[in-house]
């Protein structure tokens, strides 16, 4: 039965690493007791991968742990914890259980400094979308905020919280809770389309990534497959050994519909909540990765270094896993987000390519479409979003009346702008 899972997952990753989507790969699959396959493609088994946004489960952990010995309150403001922490336009307190539903109505965060909590600094600078609880909105910077939290009512790191409270209770040796100068030897190389400013075509091929360190706790743990799969089986048994019953009751309750997601799914803490699985996706710069399970007591996990796989490795161990077929692999691709030249003439000096040297998002652009701005991104993956104006300045970014994105512009020079702040976060006007 193992052996002929393996043989299934190689032969589905053959397909995913054939169309030059992934450079590298990792796939494991476990049910409640054991791992029943771990296979890495492009690296020796035991390399670990960074998984991003799949560390906020492990963050929703250690703030429930803590909250169980009383040294946080879930209901609380956030600046009962932290006296400082602003952000505009609130009209109720932003609560731990706000941050960690992504139902605060902050931004989805500007990675102003990257490797840094000073976005939590900078959130002063910016207004929320909704009050708190009103809707979700996915928030990479609502946890950088949980993170502070951590550190500053237990006296110590994020890293040493993660490393001490779930790495070793879980005896995760080929894990770490940070990513530093140190492990590159130790990790999959990450790698990008070779074009930021354009939509990735097979024939682009991908390059090495750029490096940032990252002890934020929004995402910056890594694993190997057969680890991120041990840490599944512990969320999927809800192992004693993290959080009693009712803490795990807590993470796992479907506390907040996802209004921004098609599938009207739910967030839990730190973990999304689907009516036939639950699990978590991430990405890293050159990275892409999926944890999830079925409420059969089957799991997957995967990471992907590249433009695209990862999800779709891990939705098929599950299907395997299961006794199923998964769905053929096809690459996503899409258009190049062009100008219609419909822009209104109040509208015009804001149309252009704006760049910075933010290494999560390096570039986007402003075009119009049938009389309406569109603002896109290239950059790691393919983003367009309508751009609404604003009676007080600026523009909102996004489909959603509640979304708090804002794009502003300045320095009007011979009718066109030299600059755009896109949710607090600097970019000037580029040549191409």
């Amino acid at each position: 039965m193992a052996d002929e899972l393996a043989d299934r997952l190689d032969a589905y990753a053959e397909t995913v690493l054939a169309t030059g989507a992934a450079s590298s790969m990792a796939v494991a699959v476990t049910d409640g007791e054991r791992t029943l396959a771990s296979r890495s493609y492009g690296v020796p088994g035991g390399t670990m991968f960074q998984f991003g946004s799949i560390g906020k489960s492990f963050t929703a952990i250690v703030a429930l742990q803590l909250a169980e010995r009383g040294l946080l309150d879930l209901h609380a403001p956030v600046t009962d914890v932290l006296p400082w922490f602003a952000v505009g336009g609130t009209t109720a307190p932003i609560t731990l259980h706000h941050l960690l539903t992504h139902s605060s109505g902050l931004i989805q965060g500007a990675e102003i400094a990257t490797g840094s909590n000073y976005d939590v600094v900078a959130l002063a600078d910016t207004e929320v979308g909704f009050a708190p609880g009103e809707h979700f909105w996915y928030s990479n910077v609502g946890y950088r905020v949980i993170g502070w939290m951590l550190e500053r009512v237990s006296g110590h790191g994020y890293p040493r919280l993660v490393r001490e409270r779930i790495l070793e209770p879980l005896g995760m040796a080929e894990s770490e809770p940070w990513i530093v100068q140190e492990m590159r030897p130790r990790l999959a190389q990450a790698t990008v389309p070779a074009f930021d400013d354009r939509p990735w075509r097979p024939e682009h091929g991908l390059v090495p990534a750029t490096w940032i360190d990252s002890a934020e706790a929004d995402g910056c743990i890594c694993s190997s497959g057969g680890d991120l799969a041990i840490y599944l089986r512990a969320l999927m048994t809800r192992d004693e050994r993290l959080l009693s019953a009712k803490g795990w009751a807590a993470m796992l309750a479907p506390h907040v519909e996802d209004d921004q997601d098609g599938d009207r799914g739910h967030y839990g803490y730190g973990i999304a909540i689907g009516q036939k699985d639950f699990g978590h996706g991430g990405g890293m710069i050159g990275t892409g990765s999926l944890m999830v399970a079925t409420y059969d007591g089957v799991g997957a996990v995967a990471m992907a270094c590249g433009y695209m796989g990862g999800t779709a490795m891990a939705r098929a161990g599950l299907a395997l896993a299961g006794g199923g077929e998964p769905e053929p692999f096809a690459l996503e691709l899409s258009e190049p987000l062009e100008d219609d030249g419909s822009c209104p003439d109040q509208w015009r000096p804001f149309l252009g390519h704006y760049r910075s040297h933010n290494a999560w998002l390096t570039n986007f652009r402003v075009a119009a479409r049938e009389g309406r701005l569109w603002w896109g991104c290239d950059h790691l993956s393919d983003e367009r979003a309508p751009m609404t104006r604003l009676a007080g300045g600026g523009f909102r970014v996004g489909e959603r009346d509640w979304s708090p994105e804002r794009l502003r512009f300045d320095t009007i020079i011979d009718g066109v702008a030299q600059r755009a702040l896109l949710s607090g976060a600097p970019y000037t006007r580029t040549f191409t």
